[in-house]
């Protein structure tokens, strides 16, 4: 088996997320290869190297990467897919953009928000709101996965994969980045958060939330 982990990347950074869409492919079982795609991401190539377990890092930059906007990357995906059993990525914004589009080229399901790995073809995600666990086999000879990062432990970054050119250049006509407007917090995304502490009707009223950053 063979593995495709598309890299989260935040500011053209490694997101830490991928260190947990690594953790799910460890325990599928199989090689495992890390996409980089976007514009300037030799640092995060770099970075997703260092994942344990990781066996290779394959570079795709190029300016119609950047943004990793559904269609490019999506079109990549599908010449790239040929030479795997799975392709994963996190159950993030670009994870649930991009992995859709595979899995329709493909002609395959796609499994949403998986949380556990029970083989390499039968996995568990929650419904109902979480409410319930799904347990889920797919006989697709190409399984296509978003994972919650939550329910997987990051792997470390003790590893050292080799670093790999991806020459292939798609043409995209079907969109364009405009703008993007970033909400500037000192504070972690929640899906790469350590710890969260939330409030709700307990604390009274919103004066009170100051009380939890003690």
């Amino acid at each position: 088996m063979s593995i495709l982990v598309l890299a989260d990347l935040h500011e053209g950074q490694l997101a830490g997320a991928t260190a947990h869409v690594v953790a799910a492919a460890q325990a599928i079982g199989g090689d495992i290869d890390v996409l980089v795609a976007g514009e300037g991401v030799q640092a995060a190539a770099d970075a997703a190297a260092k994942l344990e377990g990781v066996r290779t890092v394959r570079v795709a930059d190029n300016a119609v990467y950047a943004h990793q906007l559904a269609e490019p990357l999506g079109a990549l995906l599908v010449e790239l897919a040929g030479d795997y059993t799975h392709v994963l990525a996190s159950a993030s914004t670009t994870g649930k953009n991009v992995l859709p589009r595979l899995a329709a080229l493909k002609d395959v399901s796609q499994l949403s928000d998986v949380i556990g790995v029970e083989s390499a073809d039968t996995f568990q995600r929650s419904i109902y709101a979480g409410n319930a666990i799904a347990t889920v086999k797919s006989d697709d000879t190409l399984k296509v996965l978003t994972v919650r990062t939550t329910a997987f432990d990051a792997v470390s970054d003790t590893g050292s994969a080799t670093v790999e050119a991806v020459d292939v250049v798609v043409e995209n006509t079907q969109s364009r980045f405009v703008k993007e407007e970033l909400a500037q917090s000192d504070r972690p995304e929640l899906g790469g958060a350590k710890v969260v502490i939330s409030g709700g009707r307990g604390m009274g009223n919103g004066d009170n939330f100051k009380l939890l950053n003690g």
